[in-house]
């Protein structure tokens, strides 16, 4: 059989599957079922899987000739902290627990890729390295599975994400920056507190904080290249436990998201300027954590013209499109790609 007669072949197997993982779904860091699973259905086909990479991480290899190069394929399995409202028969068991961004189909997909390959080895051009990932949600497993290997002696690196914006069957391409960066900080003000009839004796932190949300999304509007984009959202502010006291601090947080190397670094310098500035002229003091997250995911041109027709032959060139404008979210498939 070819190939699309042996994807037609797995293809209610792969569903049946997606909808097991569905039901059982597992958070960052906690996959040990769902690898178990994968391992076992890789030793069915009769290959050796080497677990543990990064974690819960599952690695395994369909070698066709030591001079060939490596294409990597990687899934992630981890699931997300929401509780399930979907009324479909294989709904979240777990509550609190719920595969909300697609992994669980992802998983599927590549134990299905795996079958079909298995079958095709005589006819495969080149390696194929399978990375079944943990950890994406929590922006971990991918530079775990890398700094233990995954990505040595692989020439080239895919996957593929579940695009809401899409219509069903169509593909999404797109060279260059595809994915954003996205970085955290957290601040926490600290004023002087005081009874709210009291104002003039108190440093209050609320205010120092609220103009420090203000300043920053300025900041975004007026220190940055408007043709660069660069989103900043404060997603957590909080302080005080009363309705008439100043508190002594206040606590907010939020993340910052670049597709460029510059405006990553710019937005950590002003970002810090601000808290900082803002809090010493209040009279406060300024406390600030600002971490890295995954950095930008940039796709290699060759690479996707492959995919593109690649696609194209599997689905025609009317459901191929062309992704005109990156995405904000953020994917930590780009440490794979940095190898």
């Amino acid at each position: 059989m070819g190939i699309k007669e042996e994807v037609r072949r797995v293809l209610p197997e792969v569903v049946q599957l997606r909808h097991y993982l569905h039901q059982h779904p597992e958070l960052s860091d906690q996959e040990e079922q769902t690898a178990s699973l994968v391992a076992e259905r890789l030793e069915k086909l009769g290959m050796r899987p080497r677990t543990g990479v990064g974690g819960h991480g599952i690695m395994a290899d369909i070698r066709v000739s030591d001079s060939a190069p490596t294409l990597a394929l990687r899934a992630d399995m981890d699931a997300l902290p929401i509780q399930e409202e979907n009324d479909v028969p294989y709904r979240s068991v777990r509550q609190g627990v719920m595969h909300a961004c697609g992994h669980d189909g992802h998983t599927a997909i590549l134990i299905g890729v795996a079958e079909v390959l298995c079958q095709l080895r005589e006819s495969l051009p080149v390696n194929v390295r399978l990375i079944f990932q943990p950890a994406e949600e929590t922006v971990g497993g991918a530079r775990r599975m890398c700094e233990a290997g995954a990505m040595d002696g692989v020439t080239a690196v895919v996957a593929l994400h579940g695009w809401v914006h899409l219509p069903l069957g169509h593909v999404g391409v797109r060279a260059g920056p595809a994915m954003a960066a996205a970085d955290t900080f957290d601040i926490t003000v600290r004023g002087k507190g005081a009874h709210a009839a009291y104002p003039h004796l108190a440093v209050d932190p609320i205010v120092a904080g609220a103009r420090i949300v203000t300043a920053l999304q300025n900041a975004v509007s007026r220190e940055m290249d408007p043709l660069e984009p660069v989103v900043l959202t404060v997603g957590r502010f909080h302080a005080g436990t009363a309705y008439n006291i100043i508190p002594e601090e206040a606590y907010l947080s939020g993340t910052v998201r670049t597709l460029s190397r510059a405006a990553r670094d710019r937005m950590e310098q002003v970002v810090g300027r601000i808290a900082h500035g803002v809090c010493a002229s209040a009279g406060a003091e300024c406390e600030m954590k600002y971490t890295h997250g995954a950095p930008p995911v940039v796709n290699d041109e060759s690479v996707v013209r492959l995919i593109r027709r690649a696609a194209e032959q599997t689905v025609g060139a009317d459901s191929v499109s062309e992704l005109v404008q990156p995405s904000m979210g953020a994917e930590d498939f780009a440490y794979f790609l940095q190898h």
